[in-house]
This record gives structure tokens, C-alpha cells and sequence, in this order.
């Protein structure tokens, strides 16, 4: 088979080798009911209790169910974020990337620093225009004037071409493309 027929395979394990960091034992204690737990779960446990501790006041009328619904709230919630995910990411991990996202300036970064462009400025031009006077006639523009052609430089000595006999003498000294069309005129 040749090279350029060669089938070329790709093969993509990231996914199955992205584990996510989890907790699953405690030293001494054995493992954790309803483990392991990923960050964001045990993170999700931490703040749920401390808010249901914090606002205690406002739902707890219950006795005994308090103490119950302390823990089953945020394990209850910590059970949910096992299972969700948002654009196969955990729900923690897809709102940091929100925030990285909306947090970006909108021309992108160049070297690490904000890239800013430049705001739009109106074009400003002047334009002056001389009426010439019927006395004094227009002088003649720089552009007009023929500027002499440097000679290409030859690298090495050419043999001369052989010239024909009648255009050999009727050859004079080189002529500059003004005195060429001053000579063609002139002839006409």
C-alpha cells in the first residue's frame, strides 16, 4: 500500500481516562455512606448546611425532623449533582467556565494583556486650490521633466552583437529617450 493510500486510524481516550478527584474513605472511619463524593459534591454539602444553619430560624418549626432534614438536604443535593451534567461537565466546572467566559474582554488577550482596539476616528483631509492668473503662465511640473535611466550594470563582459555595416554608420553617440522622441519627430 502506498503512502499516499494509507487509511490513517485516530483513536480518543480522554474520555475514558478523565476521572474526576473524589473522596471516598476517611482515615480510620471506612468508607463514606453514599461515596465517594467529588468536590463540588462535598462542597455543595458544606454550604447547603451551613445556609440551612445560618436560616434556621425561618424553616425550622419541625422538633425532631429538624435534625433530619439538616442532613438530608444537602446529601439529597449532593446525590442530585452526581447525576448532572451540563455539556458532559459537572454543574461546578460548566459555571467556572461561564465565568471565565463572560469574564474575557471581547477582542481576546495578546501576550496575557487585554486586547483593545483602537476606536474609530473620522478622516479629516484639506484641499487647497490656486486659480492662476492669465499673466503669469503655469509653471512646468517636476513629474513632466524626464529623469535619465541608469544603465543596467552587467555582471560580466558580453561580446558586442555584430552590427550591420549601414547601421554602423549612421550610429552616433547614445541618445536619451527624450532626445529619441525629440529625433523621431524631428524625422517625421
Amino acid at each position: 500500500m502506498s503512502a499516499s493510500a494509507e487509511e490513517l486510524i485516530g483513536h480518543s481516550y480522554t474520555r475514558a481516562r478523565r476521572h474526576p478527584l473524589v473522596i471516598g474513605k476517611l482515615p480510620g472511619a471506612g468508607r463514606l455512606p453514599g461515596g465517594p463524593y467529588t468536590i463540588t459534591q462535598v462542597m455543595t454539602m458544606v454550604i447547603s448546611f451551613g445556609l440551612l444553619v445560618m436560616t434556621r430560624d425561618l424553616w425550622a418549626h419541625f422538633g425532631a425532623m429538624n435534625f433530619i432534614l439538616m442532613a438530608l438536604i444537602p446529601w439529597g443535593l449532593a446525590w442530585v449533582l452526581r447525576y448532572a451534567r451540563l455539556d458532559g461537565r459537572d454543574p461546578a466546572r460548566a459555571v467556572r467556565s461561564l465565568l471565565i467566559y463572560s469574564s474575557t474582554p471581547a477582542q481576546g488577550r495578546l501576550a496575557g494583556k487585554p486586547q483593545r482596539v483602537a476606536r474609530p476616528r473620522l478622516a479629516t483631509a484639506t484641499c487647497t486650490v490656486r486659480v492662476r492668473s492669465a499673466e503669469r503662465p503655469a509653471p512646468v511640473p517636476a513629474a513632466a521633466k524626464p529623469s535619465p535611466v541608469p544603465a543596467p550594470v552587467a555582471r560580466r563582459k558580453a561580446r558586442p552583437a555584430p552590427v550591420p555595416a549601414a547601421a554602423a554608420a549612421g550610429r552616433a553617440e547614445p541618445k536619451t529617450g527624450l532626445q529619441a522622441l525629440l529625433a523621431s519627430l524631428d524625422e517625421q
